[in-house]
């Protein structure tokens, strides 16, 4: 039984790198106001990185420069250095003093409020390192249950799901695919997360006839307005899809957009 496979009324809602549009991304602010948004069980994608002395920490980029206010690359900083960097004062005042977080933080959090993690693997040649790391800590803090692992590189998943069967696995790609539910099968994951753009073309109904889940990012309201401006109702298209039972998750920037989207499909 695949376990992101959802009814359409019990479609998740996410927030991309927490609830980036009105928090500093992979911070536990924006995770926290993601639950706040989003409710209880709501997922929080986020990106998997390592320090020099090997703490897995949550961050996107390679460089701490965009998101902090310091500069240099992740893995030639120590957990220590991080600590001391402010990850949200560049966001906005309200979040001046957030750090970036550990893993383990984040996961602390997620048993107390009831959140579950898209942990994205943004490094593709250290499978051993992260991979070790990832199963150790599951084992010590019992929290397969609060993960979910995603990639771009579908070989990394296929190695990781057999490493960690326990935990469920999300492949991610921009491009428009020619037989999804085969690559999805070849792989193991559990789910694909595929481009709006290409939603229409039918994959979802390949993957999900195959028993694999579909997930979908939507973007921010600001580019939905801007598209209705321009006569094409995208918002509608995709509670449309939500009623049809068509994707097993809804992610964006803005938590409060998919809530609202999931809540008008089945008004509720």
């Amino acid at each position: 039984m695949n376990p992101l496979l959802m009814k359409p009324q019990d479609v998740r809602v996410a927030g991309h790198r927490g609830h980036s549009a009105g928090a500093p991304e992979n911070t536990l602010g924006a995770f926290r106001r993601a639950r706040e948004l989003g409710g209880e069980g709501v997922t929080c994608e986020t990106d998997l990185a390592m320090t020099s002395d090997g703490e897995l920490i949550l961050m996107h980029d390679d460089t701490v420069d965009r998101t902090t206010n310091g500069h240099g690359l992740v893995r030639h900083m120590s957990l220590s250095e991080l600590s001391r960097l402010d990850a949200g004062g560049w966001f906005s005042q309200e979040f001046a003093g957030e750090r970036v977080p550990r893993l383990r933080d984040a996961l602390e959090l997620a048993r107390e409020a009831g959140i579950i993690y898209q942990l994205e693997l943004k490094s593709y040649d250290r499978n051993d390192e992260f991979f070790a790391k990832l199963r150790a800590i599951i084992d010590e803090l019992d929290c397969a249950d609060l993960l979910q692992f995603s990639s771009f590189d579908f070989v990394q998943l296929r190695a990781l799901k057999e490493a960690i069967p326990e935990v469920p696995t999300v492949g991610l790609s921009h491009s428009r695919l020619i037989d999804p539910a085969a690559l999805a099968r070849e792989a193991k994951v559990d789910a694909i997360n595929l481009e709006i753009y290409h939603f229409p073309s039918g994959e979802a109904r390949q993957l999900r006839d195959a028993g694999i889940a579909t997930f979908l990012h939507v973007p921010r309201s600001e580019r939905l307005d801007k598209l209705m401006a321009y006569g094409v109702n995208l918002r509608a298209q995709v509670i449309q899809w939500v009623r049809e039972g068509w994707m097993d998750q809804i992610l964006s920037d803005d938590v409060a957009l998919v809530a609202d989207i999931k809540r008008e499909a089945f008004g509720s």
